[in-house]
């Protein structure tokens, strides 16, 4: 009988080699980079000669079978055979110094429409201050529009901050394959703002658009309309 089974990571060029539930109920898998050169940071050509091991890291991923799920890898270093200099290997879907992986922090993001960041804390077993942080480092980052064929459903989503609503952030996402996605993180919730982004969005893409949803909040719906009003003059819904 065959009880392996797989679990997508969303993490290029890696394989594990051993998978533990600790103490607290986490489930850990320490990865290892199966690259065995890296791009010099310093001069940007390929180093293979092995220079070591970096720190041990320990990153948050998206749950498995329930449970609080991490990352735990030793990334490799590199030395230069041009410039002399050291490159970490970095993996693929986390960023330096962050920690959590890209896939989890999408997963955060997407759980804060139609709920609060204190909601959202208190699920995920995060501190609100980890989930604001989440939050700016997505906020006006640029959508790779290559990626992306057709839209069909946009959604625009405004979330509070702080206590009395007072601070709000637009999250606009979209449904891209059968799957919803996370376009973007606005700063605000100004229909200034929400237009400007829109007018990012190439004309073609603008043409698969078949209704945009949000909230009541006028500044969404004069935005949709203004810039997703199709050549008849009909608005979308």
């Amino acid at each position: 009988m065959n009880n392996t089974i797989e679990v997508p990571f969303d993490i290029e060029n890696v394989e594990v080699f051993n998978t533990e539930i600790n103490e607290a109920g986490q489930f850990i898998l320490t990865l290892r980079n199966t690259d065995e050169s890296v791009c010099c940071h310093s001069c940007g050509k390929i180093a293979t000669e092995l220079y070591g091991h970096a720190d041990v890291r320990q990153v948050r991923h998206t749950s498995c079978f329930g449970l609080e799920t991490y990352i735990r890898f030793c990334p490799k270093r590199y030395e230069c055979p041009h410039c002399g200099k050291t490159t970490t290997q970095q993996l693929s879907g986390l960023e330096p110094y962050c920690h959590h992986t890209t896939a989890y922090e999408n997963h955060v993001l997407l759980q804060l429409v139609n709920s609060t960041v204190s909601d959202i804390a208190i699920k995920e077993n995060l501190t609100v201050d980890e989930v604001q942080g989440i939050i700016d480092r997505h906020i006006e980052k640029k959508v790779n529009w290559d990626l992306i064929e057709m839209i069909v459903l946009l959604g625009l989503d405004e979330i509070s901050l702080k206590k009395g609503h007072k601070d709000f952030v637009t999250i606009v996402t979209a449904r891209v394959d059968g799957k919803i996605i996370i376009l973007a993180i606005l700063k605000d919730r100004k229909k200034d703002t929400v237009k400007t982004f829109l007018k990012t969005i190439p004309k073609m893409l603008r043409k698969t658009i078949k209704a945009v949803c949000s909230d009541m909040y006028e500044g969404f719906i004069n935005a949709a309309q203004m810039l997703l009003r199709s050549p008849k003059g009909k608005g979308c819904s």
